[in-house]
């Protein structure tokens, strides 16, 4: 056993001297500069420093700051480092307004929809995405050492608020309803856009500005690609960019991977860790205030990578990553320790990712390389069964691999190995039933608006009572994964409540949000270290999956309004959808019998 544990925290040990920076931009990631301007609190949003631009070279930028401290002795007063960012900053932008070429006012999603309620919020849905579309301006290819954006080559989709960039995992659900409005390029360029960002700096990074450069976000991409090739048959695109999928697979592999003890044996799955020196740069003030109140080491190097690590997640940050004394997930963020524990999405979403690279090679006619991908897969899936899965529960729950013992609370992410199928065909039969009864009384689903992201009151804003839109789509596939009638019936019916709270919110305030409160329908949530945005590209596509899903049974009231230009009659609401979840197929037949026919005539 004591062999085990020490294999545990080798594992999870960070060393200070092997750690780089947060970026190779020392301006905007690693420099006295950012530390005297974070740190004097010039703007209310610590992102708003490193969102601007120099006028300058970097060298000169650095140089004349260099001066300023000089002529201060290393005391720059407020004003004098206002001064400072005015004469050698500007907040003129990188990005220039786009709308996609693609989008249309009348969608086909538009003809699924029975309620004319729901058709008309759908529509109203699909208006937003102009008001969303960026291209990244000339200049910022042509000086981008003066930029902290990583330019690329096409138009996308922005999340929305103080999110000006492309950022990883909310790209999924931004593609999926861009896909399910029609716009096949605007989600083709936006997956390219990711790829560029692989091929530059060896993995997508959190998101496009060099200071996310030593992080990453849930693995997604092999999902984005198959979710295009689903919609658009384009074989040529599978062909082109399995390189990069497989790049990606490896980064994981290389860098994230992780050996860990329960029951005394051995497993490896994968955690979420981001080690680099110092904090965030876009959180500067809020990490180093934080980590003066932690016990770690003088310089809170652990603390820095953890909270970074919580970053690399998307729960940013919840207490699903705190570790008490006791082993449990009170506290603070000064209790974070990311970086010990194994999480089930995370493993689920990796696990679909090699299922996929196995997939498309065998389209491709890579049959070996097929092979391999697919005993991964299958290897990987095993693995979370071993680890992950609680029988008695009836749910799959985090591992907590210092403590070796599970971390047995609510999360709507318990639910991800189905709805990213890594779970064997025979045995989402046999968990699909305790899956339901444990999500039924689990508590999440006993409030008016929606499912809360976790059942601790913490303040952090990936915790109680805030609604996250990926995490109710997550729990909403999930059961469709199940493939039973009891699961599609409460798919339905959690789908339906999710679109009439985010109708009600936006006829309320005209926007769409990037989360909601649990405990009154439509109205935005709280907490963190930012206030509420809007927009916003996620929330917009997961209101699309569910009118994708079930547009023709759903209703916006309890009396079916339905549409005069369809005159369609009103179904039964609990009319089982035909329609199956894009995830719902098994590594046994994750084929399709489109993909079987590429293969025949290869």
């Amino acid at each position: 056993m004591k062999q085990l544990f020490l294999v545990v925290l080798a594992a999870a040990a960070v060393v200070t001297d092997d750690l780089p920076p947060s970026c190779s931009k020392p301006v905007y990631c690693d420099s006295d500069l950012l530390h005297h301007v974070q740190m004097a609190n010039l703007y209310p949003d610590s992102k708003t420093f490193v969102d601007l631009q120099m006028r300058n070279d970097e060298n000169t930028t650095l140089n004349a700051f260099q001066k300023l401290l000089n002529d201060t002795n290393n005391e720059p007063a407020q004003e004098q480092l206002r001064a400072f960012v005015n004469e050698n900053f500007d907040d003129s932008g990188e990005l220039a307004n786009w709308t996609p070429t693609d989008h249309s006012d009348n969608p086909p999603i538009l003809n699924k929809i029975s309620d004319k309620n729901l058709r008309q919020f759908a529509k109203d849905i699909n208006a937003i995405w102009p008001t969303l579309g960026r291209k990244v301006k000339p200049i910022v290819f042509e000086k981008p050492d003066q930029f902290s954006f990583i330019p690329v080559s096409n138009g996308f989709i922005v999340p929305g608020g103080r999110f000006k960039e492309i950022y990883y995992w909310d790209a999924y659900w931004i593609i999926d309803g861009l896909l399910i409005s029609g716009m096949e390029e605007t989600a083709k360029g936006m997956i390219e856009n990711l790829i560029e960002l692989l091929n530059k700096l060896g993995h997508i990074p959190n998101g496009s500005r060099w200071y996310y450069q030593e992080r990453s976000q849930p693995p997604l991409l092999s999902a984005m690609v198959m979710r295009y090739y689903e919609k658009t048959k384009d074989k040529a695109f599978l062909k082109k960019h399995i390189g990069s999928l497989e790049k990606e697979l490896h980064y994981w592999m290389d860098t994230q991977i992780v050996s860990f003890s329960k029951n005394d044996r051995v497993y490896t799955l994968l955690r979420y860790y981001a080690p680099s020196t110092g904090p965030r740069p876009e959180s500067y003030f809020e990490d180093y205030d934080t980590a003066q109140k932690t016990d770690s080491h003088e310089d809170h190097t652990e603390f820095y990578v953890d909270i970074k690590s919580a970053a690399e997640s998307g729960w940013d940050f919840s207490t699903r990553w705190f570790v008490s004394a006791d082993g449990d997930n009170s506290g603070n963020l000064t209790n974070i320790h990311t970086r010990y524990i194994i999480p089930v999405d995370l493993n689920a979403i990796f696990a679909n990712a090699l299922k996929n690279a196995a997939v498309i090679n065998r389209m491709i006619g890579q049959v070996r390389r097929a092979t391999h991908w697919r005993f991964l897969a299958k290897q990987w899936r095993d693995t979370i069964e071993q680890v992950l899965w609680n029988e008695n529960d009836g749910i799959w729950y985090d591992y907590d691999m210092l403590n070796e013992i599970e971390r047995n609370y609510f999360y709507p992410s318990n639910l991800a190995p189905l709805w990213m199928l890594a779970v064997e065909k025979e045995l989402i039969i046999k968990h699909a039933p305790k899956v339901i009864n444990y999500l039924k009384h689990s508590q999440g689903l006993d409030y008016p608006g929606g499912i809360p992201v976790s059942l601790s009151r913490s303040g952090e804003q990936w915790d109680f009572p805030n609604v996250w839109p990926p995490e109710v789509s997550i729990v909403i596939k999930g059961l469709q994964a199940t493939g039973t009638e009891e699961g599609e019936k409460l798919a339905f019916h959690l789908a339906q409540e999710w679109v009439r709270i985010c109708r009600k919110g936006f006829l309320e305030n005209k926007q769409m949000f990037e989360k909601y409160d649990a405990e009154i329908p439509g109205r935005f949530g709280g907490g963190g270290e930012y206030s509420v945005q809007e927009g916003f590209g996620w929330s917009n596509g997961v209101v699309l999956q569910c009118l994708d899903d079930y547009g023709e049974v759903m209703t916006a009231y309890d009396t079916f309004e339905p549409s005069e230009e369809l005159k369609v009659l009103p179904l039964q609401a609990e009319k089982k959808n035909e329609k199956k979840s894009t995830l719902a197929k098994t590594e046994d037949d994750c084929e399709s019998s489109d993909s079987k026919e590429a293969v025949k005539e290869e």
